[in-house]
C-alpha cells in the first residue's frame, strides 16, 4: 500500500470515529424556528425555552429549537402561513387563528361552553382532542398538545357594565369567523386585528374594546390603553403547541415520541404558569390603575346563546357541542 493509499485509509478510518461518536449528527437538522408572540417575560415564551432545553437534552442534541419571542415573526396568523410553507417550524396558537383552515375547531371558542380549567384539559386532551388533532394535522399542522390560556373578559378604553354598553362600539376581534359573529351579535361592530397591532389600535381609538386572558393583558400591557376589565369570562381560549408537518415528518419516529411526550408536559406545565399568573397579574395591574369590573354571568350567556344555536351546525352540530358541554 502506498504512503497516499495508508493516509487516505487512515483519514476514512478517523473520520468514521469521528462520526460514530457524534450518533446525533446522522439526525441533526437545522434549528427549528418557533414563533411566540407574546413578550419574553409570558409564560409562553417560558414554555418554548423549556421545551428547547428538553428536546436538546433529550435527543441528544439532535433537535434544536430556536425561539423568536415579541412577534419577531409575526402574529398568529403569520405564525401559522411560515409553518404550512415551512419558514417557520413551530409556535403556540390560539386555535381560533388557526380556523382558516380548521374551522371546526372553533366550536372550542363556543361562548360559555367550558366551566374551568379542569373542564377544558378533559376534553382537549382527552378523546374529543384527539379526533381533531387529525383535522390539523390534514392542514400542514402537527398538533402534540393542546393548552389553556385561561378565560377570555372584556376589555376596554370606558367602563362595560352590560351587555347593552357593547353596542355600538368597535370591538377588536381574532382573525376568526366565529369571534366576528359573537360580537356581531352583541351588536358591536367587529373588527379584526392582530394581536401585535392591538395595543395601538386600542391607544388611538381604532378599536373601543376587546377580549383577553389576564395574563398577556399584563404582559402585552393592554391594560395602559384599556384600564377597564369586565369579567365575563365568555370563552376559554384554547392554545396548541404546533410544529409545521413538513418540519414533523424530517424527524425521526424516536424524536417525534420524544417531542410529543414533551409537549404533552410542556401543556401541563403552561396551563400552570398560566393559573399562578392570573391572580398576580390582577392585583399588579389593579395597583397601576386597572379597574375590575364584576357582573352576572347569566345576561351574558343569555344574549350569546344564539351564537350557538347559528353557528353550531358549521361545527358538527348541536350534538359535538353538547358532548363538550356534558364532559365530566
Amino acid at each position: 500500500m502506498t504512503d497516499i493509499s495508508r493516509r487516505g485509509l487512515g483519514a476514512a478510518l478517523a473520520g468514521a470515529a469521528a462520526f460514530a461518536s457524534f450518533p446525533a449528527l446522522a439526525q441533526r437538522a437545522a434549528a427549528a424556528r418557533i414563533g411566540v408572540v407574546q413578550p419574553e417575560n409570558a409564560p409562553n415564551t417560558a414554555m418554548w425555552r423549556r421545551f428547547a432545553e428538553l428536546a436538546r437534552e433529550r435527543t441528544g442534541g439532535a433537535v434544536e429549537l430556536q425561539v423568536f419571542p415579541g412577534g419577531q415573526l409575526g402574529g398568529e396568523r403569520e405564525n401559522a402561513e411560515g409553518m404550512r410553507l415551512g419558514s417557520i417550524q413551530g409556535a403556540d396558537s390560539t386555535l381560533a387563528a388557526l380556523s382558516q383552515w380548521v374551522p371546526e375547531g372553533q366550536i372550542f371558542d363556543m361562548p360559555f361552553v367550558f366551566r374551568d380549567w379542569e373542564h377544558v384539559d378533559k376534553v382537549v386532551n382527552g378523546p374529543i382532542g384527539e379526533r381533531y388533532k387529525a383535522l390539523y394535522r390534514a392542514q400542514g399542522f402537527e398538533v402534540p398538545a393542546f393548552f389553556t390560556y385561561g378565560a377570555r373578559h372584556v376589555l376596554s378604553r370606558q367602563p362595560i357594565n352590560t351587555v347593552a354598553d357593547v353596542r355600538g362600539k368597535t370591538m377588536r376581534v381574532l382573525q376568526s369567523p366565529l369571534h366576528i359573529a359573537i360580537w356581531r351579535a352583541l351588536g358591536a361592530n367587529p373588527t379584526p386585528i392582530p394581536i401585535t397591532e392591538t395595543y395601538n389600535a386600542l391607544s388611538t381609538g381604532v378599536a373601543d374594546m376587546m377580549d383577553l386572558t389576564k395574563g398577556p393583558t399584563e404582559t402585552l400591557r393592554i391594560f395602559e390603553v384599556a384600564p377597564h376589565m369586565t369579567e365575563t369570562g365568555h370563552i376559554w381560549a384554547v392554545g396548541a403547541i404546533v410544529f409545521s408537518r413538513q418540519y414533523w415528518q424530517r424527524l425521526s419516529a424516536d424524536h417525534q415520541r420524544t417531542m410529543t411526550t414533551t409537549a404533552v408536559e410542556m401543556a401541563r406545565y403552561i396551563n400552570g404558569l398560566h393559573k399562578e399568573q392570573e391572580d398576580a397579574a390582577v392585583a399588579r395591574m389593579g395597583a397601576r390603575g386597572m379597574r375590575v369590573i364584576k357582573v352576572d354571568e347569566a345576561p351574558w350567556r343569555e344574549a350569546m346563546r344564539p351564537v350557538w344555536e347559528a353557528e353550531a351546525p358549521k361545527f358538527g352540530g348541536m350534538n359535538a357541542l353538547m358532548e363538550i358541554v356534558n364532559t365530566r
